[in-house]
This record gives C-alpha cells, structure tokens and sequence, in this order.
C-alpha cells in the first residue's frame, strides 16, 4: 500500500523540497524518489531539486549520505506518536528511492510533513 492523501510538493530551494498532504495507513510504505527515476514513485521530486555526485577524500559520496529525508506529524490534536521508518537506497538518478513506513500495527500517521535535503 502507498501514500494516502494528495501530495502537495513545494520547492523551497534548489535543494530542499517539503512535502505535505500525506499520511499513512498501519503498516503502509510510500515512497518518494528523484525526478529522473525510471520507476513509479509514489511522490516524484521536482526536476530543479539540484542532486549531484561529488567525491569526499577520494570516493564518490553516495545519495544515502547526502540526501536527507526527515517526517513530523503536520495534524493537530495528535495523542498517539505513530513510529514511521525511512529507509533511503539506489544509488543513481535512476534508482535511488526513499521509503517511508508507518510501523504501527494498528493506526494510521497523521498527515506528515516531509522535508527531503540535499547537502554536501
């Protein structure tokens, strides 16, 4: 099962995008990937959030360790903190993809808001 809800996607710089209007349901992943991947993400980042691969004392620096996926409850009124697990892995464009997972057995997140980071 993916995402539930409508994702509303903003750029706020070109290389941070925030995400909002999602929740998951008990056990649930969704997951988000970069605007070149060649699978069906169910969130796509858009084409001018700015990734690059860049070497850091003689090895490439892989998209797991540069970009950075963070979730927070974005509904009030929540008395229950559900557990989400973000799980980043590919290692190009065409592959890398984060995955969120409500580990909850039984209850739905509230709406999230995600913040994906690129830095270096």
């Amino acid at each position: 099962m993916a995402f539930s809800g409508t994702a509303a996607v903003k750029q706020i710089s070109d290389r941070i995008v925030r995400i909002t209007g999602l929740s998951l349901v008990a056990g649930a992943s969704g997951t988000i990937g970069l605007f070149a991947n060649s699978g069906s993400p169910g969130v796509r980042l858009p084409e001018a959030f700015k990734t690059i691969h860049y070497a850091a004392e003689g090895s490439n620096v892989p998209f797991q360790d540069c970009i950075e996926c963070t979730t927070k409850a974005a509904a009030t009124g929540v008395a229950t903190a559900i557990p989400l697990a973000v799980v980043k892995g590919g290692s190009t464009t065409l592959d890398f993809l984060i995955t969120i997972t409500n580990t909850h057995g039984t209850l739905a997140s509230p709406d999230q808001e995600i913040m994906v980071r690129f830095h270096d």
